[in-house]
């Protein structure tokens, strides 16, 4: 095929996630024929929580440990380590529930299977069909993310069920990206900016307020993965033209090339091409 068929060809796309989801979306795009430019809008770091000891020395009393991310299991294991071996949690009573795809690849690395995962990944539709399933749990453990909602706890506390919520990483906004941002936005050419999580427009909202950069102005398409990423972006007055049904940056890839290639067709069609 040659690059002006393919379906991004030409299309400038911004990429807020770094890491290597970030580099792996980096190249789709360009397999496309896209020009991806990858300026990471979170970043990640271990928590230190003075309470982590304790959490550790009682993790025989959980039923259930929960993972909300692929973060927060990596970071789960790399708190434990040197204190608990997998291998343990693999023979104990404890059972494993994850969000979505890339949290059950993500624990399948430490050779622990997960016990059960919504069929969407979101927050609330995980206490939904949890509990619909009958599962049961009297004390339950969910390793997190400083910013991740407390929807799951919620949830298993309206049935007396105890949840424990261990903050296991930070996520941050690495400065050091502000002026390559404000760079490409100023030059106005990009098509489309993609957003894989609420982090990541909000810092993104932030840097535009902060340097009265117009966005309403510009025919940006917005990008994002989950109703909560879209969601956030609604409610700051922007509108979502991109949005997967499965919530993975994969999913956001193939619904962003089907987008331009349909647009590409109409163009065709409304220039009486066949």
């Amino acid at each position: 095929m040659k690059n002006d068929q393919l379906p991004l060809a030409g299309r400038h796309v911004l990429i807020t996630r770094g890491s290597n989801q970030g580099e792996k979306f980096c190249m789709d795009v360009a397999s496309a024929g896209g020009i991806p430019y990858m300026v990471p809008l979170i970043d990640f770091r271990a928590h230190e929580d003075i309470n982590a000891p304790n959490f550790i020395n009682q993790i025989a009393q959980y039923d259930w440990i929960i993972f909300t991310s692929k973060n927060g299991v990596d970071y789960f294991f790399q708190h434990i380590n040197g204190h608990i071996d997998p291998s343990i949690l693999r023979r104990s009573h404890i059972q494993f529930a994850v969000v979505g795809e890339k949290t059950r690849e993500a624990l399948d690395r430490y050779n622990i299977p997960s016990r059960f995962m919504p069929n969407v990944y979101t927050a609330e539709d995980f206490s939904r069909e949890y509990f619909e399933q009958e599962l049961t749990a009297k004390k339950v453990l969910i390793p997190k993310g400083n910013l991740a909602s407390k929807t799951i706890a919620e949830g298993f506390r309206s049935h007396n069920i105890v949840a424990d919520e261990w903050i296991v990483y930070d996520t941050y906004y690495p400065t050091k990206n502000t002026d390559k941002l404000v760079r490409l936005l100023s030059e106005d050419r990009l098509d489309v900016v993609a957003f894989t999580s609420p982090s990541t427009f909000n810092h993104f909202n932030k840097i535009i307020e902060e340097y009265h950069i117009d966005f309403r102005t510009k025919k940006l398409k917005i990008a994002s993965i989950g109703t909560v990423t879209k969601r956030t972006v609604e409610q700051a007055g922007f509108e979502v033209s991109i949005c997967p049904d499965t919530f993975t940056i994969d999913s956001m890839f193939v619904e962003l090339c089907d987008y331009f290639a349909e647009k590409a067709k109409e163009g065709k069609n409304s220039n009486g091409q066949d």
